[in-house]
């Protein structure tokens, strides 16, 4: 009879731990819920503040008309076939990359609010200089030897991601002469983010290195992208922000990260960065492209609360069933009864650690939303543990125990690269632990003993009482 009532017990403690996979699951959800709104924040923000930015180029376009007679043959009104010259004009545009490309950015970061949800942005200061070779130009010429070829005014497109981040209309200085950018790239088939120069007419009898520089402010959020087409091209990066994670089509050469920001440089040629692709695709009227291959990095929050919540609640599991088989034991070991309705009061004591983690991650940092919750959870549980066992050096204990949990899992935490790792090192010591602990006990003298003497609500129970027969 009394192992009846003992697996009766463990069925019902085995279909709470179930059912308590329920709240783990709304805690899950509530992660998600909040991590969305914190990216309506960031969509929020980025409407009355620039959003991430690239910048690409500068791209030199020289307008020509190539003009040349071709043969056709046409057909009469008596039907007979004759051949006529027909004056053909072509227009077409000739894109230049710099052959050498250097650019200088000092940035500087701040944070911006909504509600509770802080966005990092930023004002960059950009000093892009390089040159232009005119050998295209000559080559140009040679290939269309027997055409007539009629040079068009230049122009020099700039392309951002983000019009607004242009904070003050800069100047261009071109071969000694300061020019004036106009808003808008003026590049076919891409948005028109940007800016663009009118230049003035290049000699294209001779090859010349045309140099040229240019001061721009832009600001952004998140991330910065650099669109490297040249020939040969250095990015110079430092910023105050000291969590950066770099990204793109290549990583820097050389990189400095410390408490109060990093430096970085990129280095790349037309060899290492398939610079010729992105023009041909502009070439066929398709310049978005531009801006799609780059380097650069992004702006991360070094902690990020809503995912170190999430996968704290993920050993929610492990947690309960622990702290079950513990009580279970005591219960057969100290001859105790603990009623079903205390394990689940213990199973949802265990829960709320989570949702206080989630709530005051939000509002402090990620450490102290921890200890405060650890702290929280393990003396309602400690002085519970007490209650129930009749025992406040078994509540200590129990207690101790599970402070030393919360413990081993920020640390796991931490450990992001060593996470499961480290997660399956505690999950084989815990069950090595009890399986050392129990080895010698007799389950089935312990499972098939007397009643236990006392509750878990401190009423002794009565012996049972066997009568003689009177002789």
């Amino acid at each position: 009879m009394q192992n009846q009532r003992f697996y009766l017990k463990l069925a019902i403690i085995a279909f709470l731990i179930l059912f308590l996979l329920i709240p783990q699951a709304f805690m899950l959800g509530l992660v998600g819920e909040r991590a969305s709104w914190r990216q309506q924040a960031y969509s929020s923000i980025e409407q009355s503040w620039p959003g991430m930015q690239t910048l690409a180029g500068p791209v030199l376009i020289v307008p020509y008309q190539l003009t040349y007679n071709t043969k056709e043959r046409v057909k009469d009104k008596d039907g007979k076939e004759r051949e006529t010259v027909r004056e053909v004009t072509d227009h077409e545009l000739l894109y230049l990359i710099p052959n050498q490309l250097d650019i200088a950015s000092k940035l500087q970061s701040a944070l911006r609010y909504r509600g509770i949800y802080d966005v990092p942005v930023y004002s960059s200061g950009l000093q892009v200089s390089g040159a232009f070779n005119t050998q295209p130009l000559l080559d140009l010429i040679a290939t269309t030897k027997g055409k007539q070829l009629h040079w068009d005014k230049p122009q020099l497109s700039v392309m951002v991601r983000d019009q607004r981040g242009i904070a003050a209309p800069p100047s261009l200085q071109w071969n000694g002469a300061n020019l004036a950018f106009k808003p808008g790239n003026n590049l076919p088939g891409s948005a028109s983010a940007g800016m663009h120069a009118i230049l003035p007419e290049i000699d294209p009898t001779q090859t010349n290195q045309v140099p040229f520089a240019f001061d721009l402010e832009l600001r952004g959020m998140r991330s910065m992208n650099f669109a490297l087409l040249a020939e040969n091209s250095a990015v110079k990066l430092s910023a105050n922000w000291p969590h950066p994670s770099f990204s793109g089509e290549l990583l820097p050469e050389t990189r400095e990260v410390s408490d109060t920001g990093f430096n970085a440089v990129w280095k790349a040629s037309s060899f290492s960065y398939n610079v010729s692709g992105a023009l041909e695709q502009c070439r066929q009227g398709e310049c978005a492209g531009l801006l799609e291959r780059a380097v650069g990095f992004e702006l991360i929050q070094p902690v990020d609360v809503y995912q170190q919540s999430e996968r704290s609640i993920k050993y929610a599991a492990l947690f309960i069933v622990l702290t079950f088989v513990v009580l279970i034991l005591f219960e057969l070991l100290k001859k105790l009864r603990v009623h079903p309705v205390q394990y689940t009061l213990v199973g949802f004591a265990l829960l709320v650690f989570y949702l206080l983690l989630i709530s005051l991650s939000e509002h402090v940092d990620f450490l102290r939303a921890y200890t405060v919750a650890a702290l929280a959870s393990t003396s309602l549980l400690t002085l519970y543990f007490g209650a129930i066992l009749h025992s406040r050096k078994l509540g200590l204990m129990l207690g101790s125990g599970l402070a030393g949990l919360y413990a081993l899992l920020y640390v796991i935490l931490q450990a992001e690269e060593n996470a499961l790792l480290m997660g399956s090192v505690l999950i084989f010591a815990v069950l090595a632990l009890l399986m050392l602990a129990t080895r010698h006990l007799d389950w089935y003298a312990l499972t098939a003993g007397n009643s236990p003497s006392r509750t878990a609500s401190g009423t002794d129970q009565p012996a049972p009482v066997i009568a003689d027969d009177a002789p």
